[in-house]
């Protein structure tokens, strides 16, 4: 059971909130020692409220074809094979995760899914290269458009960095001409990183430094792929494996942009990898 409150990221802009209240269960069986299937179900209702600003154009136009709060019944199944040595500092091995996502009642009726794959391999006892894809995918069922408050992001530390976060992909205007970016249900990320321990800490995998090239950008519905869309950056990083959790840092250089893009050099995060 949950209920939550989310406004856009500054990187996106706007002044809305999705009030979502919800309650769900899911199951995993694991039927190999590094393989696990996933399914469950759940109930969610979501309302869009509007702050003191107007709304995006496109939420605007679901709240005027659908009104502003939608229910959907989601079904989900997923499948992941992990043979990594760790799940916090992983030096080698592989991880694969599908994920399927159906709204098969309720208002919102949609079809989403997600391919993740990620590649360690150790050059030496010091050094790994870290290779990192995910792939997103969804459509709206029924005659009517994805749902815009399922929408994937693109931008900042988790996709691409050096941009804000969750800037990239398809924008809308508010009613003052802002451009405000709204996601996508398409999401192409592609990560490269070369890992190594601080200097002076052996191979204490605790604090490490990486280099780093990441690719990606997001899509809407009825956009193809297109991969001369896709944003470039570089960069180095710290990761430190801290009492209250893994803490990222990295300042990132783009190497392929738009005018319009907004950039943001150094960046930090709370979470794993990627």
């Amino acid at each position: 059971v949950y209920h939550r409150t989310s406004r856009p990221l500054d990187g996106q802009g706007g002044d809305y909130g999705l009030k979502t209240t919800g309650a769900s269960i899911r199951f995993g069986v694991p039927f190999t020692e590094s393989d696990t299937v996933y399914f469950g179900s759940g109930l969610e209702s979501l309302t869009i409220e509007k702050g003191d600003n107007a709304l995006p154009t496109i939420y605007q136009d679901y709240v005027d074809q659908f009104g502003k709060t939608s229910t959907s019944v989601p079904l989900t199944v997923g499948w992941t094979r992990d043979n990594r040595d760790s799940a916090l500092v992983p030096t080698k091995g592989l991880y694969q995760r599908v994920y399927g996502d159906w709204g098969i009642a309720g208002d919102a009726r949609f079809l989403r899914a997600t391919y993740q794959i990620q590649q360690y391999i150790p050059l030496n006892k010091q050094f790994t290269v870290a290779l990192n894809g995910e792939f997103g995918w969804g459509r709206g069922l029924n005659s009517r458009p994805f749902p815009v408050f399922k929408n994937s992001y693109s931008g900042g530390l988790g996709s691409v960095r050096g941009f804000e976060q969750g800037s990239l992909g398809p924008t809308s205007n508010d009613v003052n001409g802002e451009k405000l970016s709204v996601g996508g249900p398409k999401k192409i990320t592609l990560n490269a990183e070369l890992i190594a321990p601080f200097p002076g800490v052996g191979n204490d995998r605790t604090l490490r430094l990486y280099t780093f090239v990441d690719a990606g950008n997001v899509f809407a519905e009825k956009q193809s792929y297109e991969l001369s869309e896709l944003r470039v950056s570089a960069g180095v990083g710290l990761s430190w494996i801290s009492p209250v959790g893994p803490l990222r840092i990295a300042i990132a250089h783009p190497l392929r942009k738009k005018p319009e893009d907004k950039i943001e050099r150094l960046q930090f995060q709370i979470g794993t990898s990627f």
